[in-house]
Parts: C-alpha cells; sequence; structure tokens
C-alpha cells in the first residue's frame, strides 16, 4: 500500500510539473497571460490540493504553500485577463478574512499567543539548517588515490552540469543520484567530499549531514526535517545533497519488527526525493551506507549504484606517502609501496591507526637519540633521523587491523541478489 501511496504521489507530481510547464510556455508564447495560462495552473493548483488532503505533517504543509503559490499566479492571470472577475475574487477574500478575523476573536485568549504554525519548530531551527551547508572540503579529486573509473564518472557528472539549459530543452533529468556501498574505512566520503569540492568550483551549494541528524526522540520530527531538508535543497539548486549512514532514515521496510515510525519515516523520505526527482532543478544526491541490505529497495531502485572496495596497493602506498611526507624521511630501500604490501586488507582508517602507532614509537626514539627536543626536530627536519623498516615492523606487530571479513561477505551477499533480483525483474 505504501508503495501504491508513493507512485501516486509521484505522478501527480510529475502531472503538477508538466501543467506548470504548459502554462510557462503558453505565456512565453503569447507574451502575456491567456485564459488558457489560468486552466493549466488550476490544473497544477487541484494536483497540489489533492496532495496535500492525502498527506500529513509537513509534507501536507508543503503541499499547502505550493496550492497557495500557484494559487498567487492564477491571480494575476485573472487581473490580467478579466479585471472585473479579478475585483470580485478580492472582494470575497476580504469578506473571508473579516469573518476568520472575527471568529480569532471570539477563541480563548491563552490561544491568542500561541506561535503561528512553523513559527519556532523545535524539530527544524534555522540554527540547524545553516549546520547543513558546508563549506568546500579541502581535497580534489587530485588527492583521491586510485577509483580512477570511478573518479572519470564523476568527472562526467561535472561536465553535464554545464549543459543543464540543453539537457532541459531535451527534457532529460537534472537530478544525478548516486548510492555509495562499500566497507567502513574505504573511501567513500572522502571521494564524495572531492567530488563536492569539484562541483563547488561550478557554484553549486554543499549541503551534508549524517542520518543520526535526522533521527529524533520525538515522534514525527524525523519527517519535518526530511521535508525541510529537501525544500532547501530545491531553493538553493544547483546543489548537492549528501547524506551518510543513510540506512538510519531509509530503512527496508520488509525489515521484520520495523516500527511503524521508521516505515513513516521511509515513506517520507521516499516522497521527498520523489518530489525533487520530478522538478527541473539542478540537484545532484548522493547516499552512502555500509549496510546496503537495510536500505528499502524502492531507494535503491532510484539511484545509481556504486561500489567502493577496500584501497588497492597503490592506493595504500600513496595513503602512506600522504601520512608521512613532511614528518620523516624513510632510509634508503624502505618505500611506502613496501609498506603497502604488508598491509593487505587494511583500509584508510587502519593506516591512519598504524602511523599514529609509528609516530609514537618514532618519539620514543628519537629522544633516546637526541639529547634536546630542538635537536629532535632538527634530526627530523634535515632527514639525519630516518623511519627504519625494522620500526615500521615494530608498530605493525602490535597493531591488529580491524575485522573485515563478515561485512564485506555481508555486501557481497547482498550485491548479489540485488543483481539476481534485477535481472529477474528486467
Amino acid at each position: 500500500m505504501e508503495n501504491d501511496y508513493i507512485q501516486n504521489m509521484q505522478r501527480m507530481e510529475n502531472e503538477c510539473r508538466l501543467y506548470i510547464q504548459k502554462a510557462d510556455d503558453e505565456f512565453e508564447k503569447y507574451g502575456k497571460h491567456t485564459k488558457e495560462e489560468g486552466r493549466y495552473l488550476q490544473e497544477a493548483a487541484r494536483l497540489q490540493t489533492e496532495m496535500a488532503e492525502l498527506s500529513d505533517g509537513e509534507l501536507r504543509k508543503y503541499h499547502e504553500r505550493r496550492a497557495r503559490e500557484i494559487g498567487k499566479r492564477i491571480e494575476a492571470v485573472v487581473q490580467a485577463v478579466s479585471p472585473e472577475t479579478y475585483q470580485k475574487m478580492i472582494a470575497e477574500r476580504s469578506r473571508r478574512e473579516a469573518k476568520n478575523a472575527d471568529r480569532r476573536d471570539d477563541r480563548p485568549a491563552s490561544n491568542l499567543n500561541r506561535p503561528a504554525p512553523g513559527k519556532g519548530d523545535r524539530a527544524v531551527s534555522e540554527e540547524m539548517i545553516q549546520s547543513w551547508f558546508k563549506e568546500s572540503p579541502k581535497h580534489s579529486f587530485d588527492d583521491v588515490s586510485g577509483m580512477h573509473a570511478l573518479k572519470e564518472e564523476l568527472r562526467g557528472s561535472i561536465a553535464d552540469a554545464k549543459l543543464m539549459k540543453i539537457r532541459k530543452a531535451l527534457k532529460m533529468s537534472t537530478v544525478h543520484s548516486y548510492f555509495f556501498i562499500g566497507p567502513p574505512g574505504c573511501g567513500k566520503t572522502f571521494i564524495i567530499e572531492a567530488f563536492a569540492h569539484e562541483l563547488m568550483g561550478k557554484n553549486f551549494k554543499y549541503i551534508s549531514l549524517d542520518g543520526s541528524n535526522i533521527l529524533s526522540r520525538y515522534v514525527g520530527d524525523a519527517e519535518k526535517i526530511i521535508t525541510r531538508l529537501f525544500e532547501e535543497a530545491e531553493e538553493n539548486a544547483p546543489c548537492i545533497v549528501f547524506i551518510d549512514e543513510i540506512d538510519g532514515v531509509c530503512r527496508n521496510r520488509s525489515m521484520p519488527d520495523l516500527p511503524v515510525w521508521a516505515s513513516s519515516m521511509t515513506t517520507a523520505f521516499l516522497t521527498s526525493y520523489n518530489r525533487i526527482n520530478a522538478s527541473d532543478k539542478e540537484i545532484i544526491f548522493i547516499g552512502a551506507t555500509n549496510y546496503p541490505n537495510k536500505v528499502d529497495d524502492a531507494m535503491l531502485d532510484r539511484v545509481q549504484l556504486i561500489r567502493v572496495d577496500m584501497p588497492d596497493e597503490d592506493a595504500l602506498a600513496a595513503a602512506y606517502e600522504r601520512k608521512l611526507a613532511g614528518v620523516v624521511r624513510l632510509e634508503p630501500g624502505f618505500t611506502s609501496q613496501e609498506m603497502a604490501k604488508s598491509s593487505v586488507n587494511y583500509n584508510y582508517r587502519d593506516v591512519d591507526r598504524l602511523v599514529e602507532k609509528v609516530k609514537a614509537l618514532i618519539l620514543k626514539d628519537i629522544l633516546e637519540k637526541c639529547p634536546t627536543e630542538e635537536a629532535a626536530v632538527e634530526a627530523l627536519t634535515d632527514g639525519t633521523y630516518q623511519l627504519t623498516r625494522a620500526l615500521f615492523k615494530t608498530a605493525q606487530d602490535a597493531y591488529t587491523p580491524t575485522p573485515k571479513d563478515a561485512i564485506l561477505r555481508e555486501i557481497d551477499e547482498w550485491q548479489a541478489r540485488y543483481k539476481k533480483n534485477q535481472e529477474a525483474e528486467g
């Protein structure tokens, strides 16, 4: 039933967008307002009203707001096409407002001080919204080791971002949606941030938050946050929206014993996503998770899946070089490639932790060899002190990489099932 609801809402969103486009085309064709433009807008307003009646909470408020916006356009058309009818509309509205004002005056005094709807909403404060918008990440694609095919694919999205006018003329989708899956620490977030850095150079804004930022201890607040999040994306297009740990807010509704609130949150998420997908705004949506089996299939069907695997030897070598560059030189014959070869099944977090252990050993060793702290710093700077193969091995022998077999097996099994299901449906 929920899938039927989502599909019905998406159908009405698409129809509404089509009527608005027809109204825009009508105005551009004649250079003035016409009755036909008004009829198209009336159909669009009707659809928004129907969607409001089928929704609740923040989604209902959104569709009601959209209906009012379209209503203002209809008034402008009526004023131009039939001034007499427009004057009657204004007079009727004044009578309704006066009547409503009389009713408000009859309310108990305790009700008069309540904030207007939407004001002071604990779920979505302006401070929270501002926290979603991020500065440009410091690193770019040049700083990403390996992932050559993926970088080329994402560069294609950047090239598409320069061609929005012709894409709109061809009625092509302006929303690129990517879903990154892979084990923890494999570089998903790093390359997504590099992608954002590249796009922000093309005047894109960057919205980023974790699934945990959306979850709330108050029932219903998560849906409000989701609705406002996608509204902000539309209002600030061109825009990138990145949600990490998306499995927390778009949970698989086929999971046993899933709470009603979690299912409701997934429905709200899919409905809001459908809205930006049906719009003509320049939005790039990106989700990431370590657990794709926990994400609803309806979401996975709407995005391009990207598997980010464990870093290969060259990527690990580059990671070691970045971490140790400007810190310490390696002894002759000892290379970052050799470090990488000894680091099979390491992820980037393992590299970070191991390098910290190496630095701790360097600190102890160099202070024993140098008479003063200043002399130790000088030995590091001029290369007199060098990292030896033996010291690196000592640190590595004392380090236990995080276990990954279980999650890799889980992702592999999920991907095989998902591919089989896709082939069966296709």
